[in-house]
Formats: C-alpha cells, structure tokens, sequence
C-alpha cells in the first residue's frame, strides 16, 4: 500500500506561519534559558507521529536510554493509514481498531509523544526546535513529516469547505465516517487507490459513489492502460460511476448546492472526498537550510541523512514519505508513499542513531490492494514510466485461474510483466487471490536482476485448491519472449539466443 494509503509520515507536518528571520529571533532569545550539561543523555527530536517516526522512536528505544521525544501536529499517533477504507465500508468495526499502540506504549517505555504540537522551525546550528509551545534542544533529529493532500485550490491543505474532506489523518476518516452516515451519493475526486478503495468501501454500505479522476485511465502512475481497465471493470460491477479524462469543478457554495460539475454534466453528491494525491511536507526543512531534491523530496544519502549545502549532516536524519528514494530499475530519485518504505527506513535511522551502522539501498516499490473482491497491485517499472524515462521495454501478458480449472472457486488471474533488456524490470498483477505472493516473489525477481532465461526455466509448486498446473507466469514469460523475438525480426537482426 499505496498512495495516500500508506502508513508512512503522512499523518504529520510542521506547518509555518512566520518569517525565517522572526524565528530565529525567537530561538536567540529562547535557547540561553536552555543551557544543558555534559552529563544530560543524548537527546532524539523526532518530527513526525506517523509509521517513520513512531517506528524510529520504538527502535531508538530498544536500542539506548537515550532521551526520546516526538513531535506531532496529528492528535492521534501509531495508527494504520491504510486501514481507513476498510473501516469506511465497515469491514472492520471502528477506527479505534486502527490504532496499533495506545499511548500508554510509548509512556512505559519513555517515549514522549507530544501531540497537537506543531513545529515552527528547525534550528540547525543551535540544535533547537520551535514549537507553539516552546523550545526543544537535540543532539540528533529525525524529520518524518510526511506528506500533504495534493489539492489543486488555494486555502491550506486540510481546511475544506462544509462537505469536502481529505483522508490525510484518522482524524479526518473519523470526520468523514461521520458525515457518510446521512450521506446518499458521493463523489470520489482522484483514481488511485485509495480512491478505488475508498469507492468499493462506500458501494458495500449501499452509498452511491461517483468516482472521477483527470487522468485517461485509474492508477495512471501505477498499471498500464489495459491492466487498469480490469480495474475499472470491477468497479463498474460493484456499482461505481467511472468517469476518466475529466476534471471536477466543485462550486464555492457546494455545501448549500449540492452539486458537482464535470464538463456540461452536473452531479448530485451530498459528499466530496478528495483523493488526489499527495505532495511531501517539506517546508520545514527547506526553510532551515536543508536540499530538497528534483523529485520534491528531502535529499538524503543512504544512512538517511539529509544534506545541506555540499554536506550531509550526521546527527539529522528524514524518512517516510517526505524524503526521496532512489529508484532500483531507472536509478532516478523518486518518492515513495508506501508504509513498507516507512518502516524500513525507521530501522535504519534507529540503527544509525544508536551507532549500528546500516543503509538504505534502491528499491521496486511493490504495492497491492483491494477492490471488492478483486486484488491488484504491482512492483517496478511501468510502460509509461519506461515511456517517460526513454527505457525500451518488452512486454508479456497471460490470463490463466488461481486454482485448477475443476477446482471449485477458481478466479481469474492477469499477469503482466515488463523486461528491461532480458532483464526483469516490471510486474503488473490483478485477479480474485494470490496477488500478494507474487508479487512479492517478483520483487525479488527484479531486484536480483532475472531474466527471461531463468524465468522460462522457474519452477513452480502446485495443488488444485491454490494453483493451475502451469503458473501463469509462466505464460506471460513465454508471451515477452515471443514479442521480443518478433521485435528482433522487425528490426532485421540476427536471429540470437536470448541471454
């Protein structure tokens, strides 16, 4: 998971709301009433309540005694972002459930969670942090800020007009869930996942549920054109309106009007959910001097420590969504809004922070969720990205049953794959079971660098409640070796053996 569904930092910004050189009056004067001494613990600041922070906090703690404190403009913490949909289509009883551990957790264990605190600026030569409440002093820092709704209006990101909400905090799917309750037709704004999610969750609870995206197609950065229509297919068979290729114009007045308008069309909806995207909370550490790279991401290296100027600091640290990652396929810098990233790059900052030397490397970004009935998700590279990045890929593609055809609840299975080369690059998956596994093998599959050759070769298990004879993976490695054989002929090379 996903876009705005993941559990990474998206939960937290420090917000601004002062010049730069106010503020660092304000620590001037502040910071001489702070004098530590040489026999104080280490002390840890970490900016952010989301997977990131509170996951670096909780390693820090089983690894130190170091003084440990976190910041947060959220007034909850700990909880599962990706659960929201799930609880919106009451397929899990109430968003308490989300939250993974209690306050008390963090008390026990000397973690001090400060919530509903936000953070005005970042000091980096006095070591001090800014808040509406004080000061705070750090011997290392940990920015995991997260990511912002992604709105194409002008007012602050989460302050939406009567009836028009985002999913950025468990506040806001508390909010929404209450609203749902009176509510008959909602609008969905965005065609990622957590939109098709968010739009299956809403049809299970018998709400009519228009969902509209700019883009040509659903999951537009994520699947191909004809992977995301199976999609779109399900969608429809659940009930959901689907319009693509258009844009949404919501009246000033959509609390009284009611309305929607799309092109020369005009849509009741008593609820707006925005699900556009989302844009890493980075303000922060722009303004205290820190580099923000092309991809709009804190620049980190691979301890995960940020630069400024031509350095990297050694006792300030940025993970989850706010930093960028490097990418394993094209090597270009990229973001990730994936839970899984979060913590992963948790472990490392903790491991860094209490002097167990670890790295953050590349990574495929596999990703999967849920509409209905219907699993889809995918890892690496996509046509378009290949497109956009002047890659040449190959691609192969296979129908085939999750089961044996006489197995009673067989379901069907897409697989499509992508060769960089001969080389494995891409994984695009979606059908009614077994999605997760393999795409987690074929994570694996990229990152050691497979090739058609050695998947032509795979071998695979079978029995007849979890599996065809003949995996179709196997079909579609044959389907791109096909194609590439037919490329090599167009081209007029040498018939070659492939690698």
């Amino acid at each position: 998971m996903k876009s705005m569904g993941s559990d990474s930092g998206a939960k937290d910004t420090g917000g601004n709301s002062r010049t730069a050189g106010k503020v660092q009056e304000g620590i001037s004067e502040k910071i001489s009433t702070h004098a530590r001494t040489e026999k104080e613990s280490t002390k840890v600041v970490i900016i952010g309540g989301g997977a990131c922070g509170m996951a670096a906090a909780t390693k820090i703690r089983r690894q130190s005694d170091f003084n440990i404190i976190v910041l947060s403009c959220d007034s909850h913490t700990a909880y599962s972002h990706c659960g929201i949909p799930f609880v919106l289509g009451r397929e899990i009883e109430n968003f308490e459930k989300l939250i993974v551990k209690p306050p008390d957790f963090f008390r026990e264990n000397k973690i001090d969670v400060r919530l509903n605190e936000k953070v005005i600026s970042i000091d980096l030569t006095g070591q001090v942090i800014l808040t509406g409440e004080g000061i705070y002093h750090f011997d290392k820092l940990v920015i995991a800020t997260g990511s912002l709704p992604f709105i194409l209006r002008k007012s602050q990101a989460n302050i939406m007009p009567y009836g028009i909400f985002t999913l950025r905090t468990l506040a806001d799917g508390m909010l929404f869930g209450k609203a749902l309750e009176t509510a008959r037709i909602v609008c969905i704004v965005g065609g990622g996942t957590i939109g098709i999610e968010c739009a299956s969750a809403l049809t299970r609870r018998g709400i009519k549920t228009i969902l509209i995206t700019r883009n040509k197609d659903l999951l537009s950065r994520q699947f191909d054109s004809d992977m995301s229509a199976i999609v779109r297919a399900q969608l429809k068979a659940l009930g959901v309106e689907v319009i693509t290729g258009e844009t949404v114009l919501l009246p000033e007045n959509f609390w009284k009007q009611k309305t929607i308008l799309v092109k020369d069309r005009q849509f009741p909806a008593d609820l707006v959910l925005l699900a556009t995207g989302v844009k890493p909370e980075t303000c922060l550490a722009e303004e205290a001097g820190i580099t923000i790279g092309k991809a709009g991401g804190i620049v980190v290296n691979e301890m995960l420590q940020v630069k400024t100027g031509e350095k990297f600091l050694p006792n300030v640290y940025a993970g989850g969504e706010c930093a960028e990652v490097t990418d394993l396929v094209t090597g270009e810098q990229r973001l990730s809004q994936l839970g899984t990233t979060a913590r992963h790059m948790a472990d490392v900052i903790g491991n860094n922070i209490t002097g167990k030397h670890s790295t953050f490397g590349p990574l495929a970004d596999p990703w999967v969720a849920i509409a209905g009935n219907l699993q889809f998700g995918g890892v690496g590279l996509t046509s378009g990205e290949a497109e956009r990045q002047g890659i040449k890929v190959v691609t192969g593609f296979s129908r085939g049953r999750t089961r044996a055809s006489y197995y009673p609840g067989r379901k069907d299975l897409y697989v499509k794959l992508l060769f960089k080369g001969n080389c494995l690059a891409g994984a695009q998956l979606a059908g009614g079971e077994g999605i997760k596994e393999r795409i987690d093998a074929l994570s694996l599959a990229i990152r050691k660098k497979t090739t058609v050759k050695d998947l032509l070769s795979l071998e695979t298990c079978y029995a007849p409640p979890v599996s065809m004879l003949v995996d179709p993976l196997i079909p579609a490695v044959k389907s791109a070796v096909r194609n590439m054989r037919e490329i090599k002929a167009n081209e007029k090379s040498p018939d070659e053996k492939l690698d």
